[in-house]
């Protein structure tokens, strides 16, 4: 019977609703088309041709050889450049969201350089099993702005045009569920400086993905 009650108090988890304030956000996803899609191109040789006949020969071989038409091809780009996370990511219309993996991914880099005083009993490597996270929803469904610069490639001195939408001023909701003997104040505590040190999503060191905590219950 003791064993049961300590294996109970290790799985029993409390729940925190959570509301943050963002000043902005970019999501910049890496969908598994755009891995697929951008293996189909190395393996064809496409982006060294220059006559567009070869380039559609050479995109139609590739895709033969893994059992795929070029308009399979086509659907895979298309899905690739999706920009946001949603509820529903085959509904352009469904609301954005703010996924786990980035949020827990800023909370981690955060307790990874962070001094005790503040990451509390949080280690990176076992951060994810003490706190586990919910996707964070928003009422956004589309951009407020974009985010036009020029990156510089990397090993190269050349730049590279890019363009990533950005949503403002908003509110997301999610829950955290910590574990029974965690103290809720540590983890407000590490979120607030995530959230202002750091940032979630993309172009974090241009100052996006920055926010405040509204309520933490």
């Amino acid at each position: 019977m003791a064993g049961k009650r300590r294996l109970m108090m290790l799985v029993a988890r409390k729940t925190i609703e959570c509301v943050i304030q963002f000043e902005s956000y970019i999501a910049h996803p890496y969908w598994p088309e755009r891995e697929q899609s951008i293996q189909i191109e190395l393996r064809s040789g496409v982006n060294r041709l220059k006559n567009d006949d070869k380039k559609v020969a050479a995109l139609r071989a590739e895709c033969g050889k893994r059992g795929i038409t070029l308009e399979d091809y086509r659907e895979l780009k298309r899905l690739a450049a999706r920009p946001w996370y949603r509820i529903d990511s085959a509904d352009e219309s469904s609301p954005i969201i703010i996924p786990r993996h980035q949020l827990a991914g800023c909370l981690v880099e955060t307790i990874g350089r962070s001094p005790k005083a503040l990451r509390g009993k949080y280690e990176k490597d076992s951060f994810r099993h003490h706190v586990r996270i919910s996707d964070f929803t928003t009422e956004k469904v589309q951009a407020d702005e974009v985010f036009d610069r020029y990156v510089k490639l990397e090993g190269s001195n050349k730049r590279d045009h890019q363009v990533s939408p950005v949503i403002r001023d908003f509110e997301a909701v999610g829950t955290f569920s910590i574990v029974h003997d965690a103290k809720p104040e540590e983890l407000k505590r590490v979120m607030a400086f995530a959230l202002e040190e750091v940032g979630v999503g993309a172009s974090r060191k241009m100052g996006y993905g920055r926010g405040a905590i509204v309520s933490f219950e």
